[in-house]
């Protein structure tokens, strides 16, 4: 090769890996701005399931109240507890908050340049590692609520990452890749057979986020803010976009995995796919709205005695029909 295809070989490798970058960027940043409005659209969703009134004082109807609450915690003094260095006590959330929205590194996308051929791998390593902040911000707190939270949120985490897993895996054994984008293009969780893997999957997704009914970290009546309580401001505002990230996270994993119907490479298809993503979110708030919250002891219960079980007999039925 001669010097003038050099040249152009690197040129195009240099705006892969910047076409990449910026594209990984843009969908980044999509998401924060629309995890901020799904927390006011969430609290709006509690008031109208409780009969009464939601965030309604700024702008029209509180659609800006994310913007105001952005600026609130933002602006807002940080206390650090004394044996503690600035640094260590901002880790945490910052682990927590990477980890969220470095999962968006295989959203699937149509007009996108990255994919990934191991994202439900990339996924699963991702979500195993975000245990490590939670477990950081609970000890960092010097709490002893916070430290029972923290405690809580690793063993639930744990406990169900394996019981999603396996439900994840059944799912692309019909997709046979770990592609996500593959995924997108299933049809055959149109079938009966998905109904079932789907509400194990969505007992999954609500255990993981910890959210109702199976909310322990942050039980008001016992734990009061559970691992967070004692973040304040950026901090805390950091830890609310990592937690409701993950929820539109796994609502889209949803989508890729249940409600295609191999529309995967036009807009429309794109389109449909966010609706679906978003409804499946709303799901989340109505859960949270009309169910009230387990026993620990039955959740560690439910998971290790009858999910796991179910999910492991669905894998081996999906490696049946797949055979």
């Amino acid at each position: 090769m001669n010097f003038e295809g050099q040249q152009i070989l690197w040129v195009q490798t240099l705006w892969g890996v910047l076409h990449l970058l910026i594209s990984s960027v843009v969908v980044m940043l999509l998401m924060m701005i629309s995890v901020a409005f799904f927390i006011v659209i969430e609290r709006k969703g509690l008031g109208m399931v409780q009969l009464r009134q939601g965030p309604n004082k700024v702008s029209v109807k509180g659609i800006l109240q994310a913007v105001a609450d952005g600026v609130k915690l933002f602006k807002k003094e940080v206390s650090f507890p004394v044996c503690l260095s600035h640094f260590t006590f901002a880790l945490g959330p910052v682990i927590c908050f990477f980890c969220a929205y470095s999962l968006y590194l295989v959203f699937p996308n149509s007009f996108g340049s990255n994919r990934f051929e191991l994202g439900v791998l990339f996924f699963l390593c991702i979500s195993s590692f975000s245990v490590y902040g939670v477990f950081l911000v609970g000890w960092l707190c010097d709490s002893r609520y916070a430290f029972l939270g923290a405690m809580r949120a690793i063993a639930q985490s744990i406990s169900y990452e394996v019981f999603l897993s396996t439900v994840l895996f059944t799912s692309f054994l019909f997709v046979g890749s770990y592609d996500v984008f593959q995924g997108r293009s299933n049809e055959f969780f149109t079938s009966v057979f998905s109904l079932g893997l789907l509400m194990l999957w969505f007992i999954a997704a609500l255990a993981e986020t910890n959210r109702a009914p199976f909310d322990f970290v942050e039980g008001e009546s016992e734990l009061v803010a559970g691992y967070m309580v004692e973040y304040g401001g950026g901090g805390f505002a950091l830890l609310a976009l990592a937690e409701y990230s993950n929820i539109m996270f796994m609502s889209m994993m949803t989508g890729v995995m249940f409600f295609n119907s191999g529309m995967s490479s036009f807009l429309f298809g794109d389109i449909i796919f966010s609706v679906w993503v978003v409804f499946i979110s709303y799901l989340f708030v109505l859960v949270r709205g009309t169910m009230p919250r387990y026993r620990y002891d039955l959740l560690m219960d439910l998971c290790w005695k009858i999910l796991l079980p179910l999910s492991l007999g669905m894998f081996v039925l999906g490696a049946v029909i797949c055979c």
